[in-house]
């Protein structure tokens, strides 16, 4: 590799000259970053319509709804229908788990371009499936693939964006996700299911296209010891510019990258780290230090609320509650409006996300998803009778066309859980984790969400048959108040934060976790710093006094 050689110092005697060149707009600056996060927001497209499609093919395959294709031979049980409901969730686990561990090594860009080889092939099964079996390993096919993409795609977007945009940029993720869920919705009510599997064919194979075109994010090449790559991106990333525009904030990004590579002996003391690279054990070890556990134990929760309040556990039966509770508009019919309104919601959180900050806008969503799944509860233990189930037929009900209110409280739901509470905790697992067990941590994490959706997806025929269909309700909306408390106290405001800022806050000694503010990083004096070579091992002792503060790294 060539030498690469920069002087802070020399810079800023001829900033002015050299800011007069490469100044650019600040669409030309943004338009790379968001042309790089739709790339990848192509894969979570897939996700949407991967999540969603049990919601149509249940229903047509109960024979709750007209069936599109009087040909189809194929038919379920309420138990089948549960299985196929939440299958996918307990494989995605094990894809988000290697996501982790494969994404360290091979790069953001290049996991992201592997993980839709299996939706590739589980959409053509879908479509020539003939047997339960083969429905259930297409749903395998599809809880792998999102699994694995879960990990590239959350640090990719945290680590190419500024911390102007980066909330806007993670917003667009759900955006696309509901955006997937709505046209698998919209699908099923014009063609039947087989054929929407091979529309939805479409999106994987475009994505890999798609993906050919962004580059490998800058720290993850500075992990990996590739300066010169790592500038090329940070200029294409930042508007195409050349060197000089991008010096300051490369500098930044590498000494955030030398402090993060360093062992955790040599961070705790604050010196130069002259160790050999860590093993893969050791790299696993970070995850159990404090500065991972806290920002950890914040997203599980919140991902526990995601799963446990609004329509998650209800997203695969839908339709059929839609029946149940009697509402004017057909089932099918009022999944796609639940889906449109679900975008329109993220849309607004992309708007309103930089001025009433993420945790602003999470009470607000889990207020009103509250408040929504407390009227269905309310409906339903005073309309319905008490041994009223979705999983029974309810064409021909005598409450049909009646609940217009349960209707509302649904469309509520909908807007509100797509506000903040589903798109909230994956806009956070982008930020929180430390560089070093980014990765890692992600993958775990989403991994634990994701069996915490089989549980929830699973055992949701056992809640509705033991308490109800009021019951259930009660009990989501019952862990939404337990949801907005926690909310209330704990979330911290990473909006507008760079990542080390936001890594020094958790990783502060003796800090409560009750501290919601997070401090931004005071301005340094300039100083001379000279990089020869592979920078994690050319770094001159005065690189220690810039950047991130080391004490910020201990245990």
């Amino acid at each position: 590799m060539g030498k690469s050689s920069y002087n802070v110092s020399e810079f800023k005697k001829g900033e002015k000259s050299a800011g007069s060149v490469e100044e650019v707009s600040k669409f030309r600056r943004y338009l790379p970053q968001i042309l790089a996060s739709t790339a990848k927001n192509f894969l979570l497209l897939d996700l949407g319509l991967s999540v969603a499609f049990p919601t149509i093919v249940i229903p047509a395959l109960r024979g709750t709804l007209e069936n599109l294709d009087p040909t189809e031979n194929l038919a379920i049980t309420e138990v089948e229908a549960s299985w196929l409901g939440s299958i996918a969730f307990i494989c995605q686990p094990v894809g988000s788990v290697l996501s982790g561990w494969v994404t360290e090594p091979l790069g953001r860009k290049l996991s992201m371009i592997l993980v839709n080889i299996p939706h590739i092939i589980a959409w053509i099964m879908l479509y020539y499936a003939n047997s339960l079996p083969e429905l259930y390993t297409a749903a395998v096919l599809l809880g792998l693939g999102v699994g694995f993409m879960e990990a590239p795609i959350i640090t990719y977007v945290g680590e190419i964006s500024e911390p102007s945009i980066r909330g806007i940029l993670t917003s667009c993720a759900g955006v696309s996700v509901m955006m997937g869920i709505f046209i698998v919705y919209f699908l099923g009510t014009v063609v039947t299911w087989r054929v929407a599997a091979l529309i939805c064919l479409a999106v994987p194979l475009s994505t890999l296209i798609a993906i050919c075109f962004v580059p490998e994010t800058p720290l993850w090449l500075l992990s990996k010891g590739k300066v010169e790559e790592a500038e090329k991106s940070l200029q294409w990333l930042r508007g195409w510019v050349s060197p000089a525009a991008v010096q300051d904030e490369f500098k930044d990004l590498q000494q955030y990258s030398v402090n993060s590579n360093k062992c955790a002996p040599c961070q705790k003391k604050g010196v130069t780290c002259t160790h050999p690279p860590e093993t893969l054990l050791q790299r696993g070890k970070e995850l159990f230090r404090h500065r991972t556990l806290k920002p950890f134990a914040l997203v599980m929760a919140l991902f526990f609320f995601l799963n446990f309040t609004g329509s998650a556990s209800m997203r695969p039966f839908m339709v059929q509650i839609f029946q149940a509770y009697g509402t004017p508009i057909d089932g099918s019919r009022g999944i796609v409006i639940m889906g449109l309104v679900g975008i329109i919601a993220n849309i607004i959180m992309l708007i309103l996300v930089r001025k009433l900050g993420k945790r602003g806008v999470y009470l607000i969503s889990m207020a009103g998803t509250t408040i929504a799944c407390l009227g269905l509860a309310f409906y339903a233990s005073t309309v319905l009778p008490s041994d009223w189930s979705s999983f029974d037929k309810h064409l021909d009900s005598e409450f049909a066309g009646t609940g217009t209110f349960p209707m509302i409280m649904f469309f509520l739901m909908s807007f509100f859980s797509s506000f903040g509470i589903s798109a909230i905790p994956w806009m956070l697992l982008s930020e929180v984790f430390p560089f070093k067990s980014r990765g890692m941590a992600t993958g775990i994490t989403a991994a634990l969400n994701y069996i915490m959706a089989f549980l929830t997806t699973k055992t949701y025929l056992n809640v509705e048959h033991s308490l109800g269909l009021d019951g259930a309700a009660w009990l989501y909306g019952c862990i939404g108040v337990v949801g907005f408390a926690f909310t209330w106290f704990c979330l911290p405001e990473t909006e507008k934060r760079t990542l080390e800022e936001i890594e020094m806050h958790f990783s502060a000694k003796g800090q409560k976790f009750t501290k919601t503010n997070i401090q931004k990083k005071l301005p340094e004096a300039p100083v001379e710093v000279k990089i020869e070579g592979k920078i994690a091992n050319s770094m001159t002792a005065s690189v220690e006094n810039m950047g991130c503060d080391n004490r910020g790294f201990e245990r």
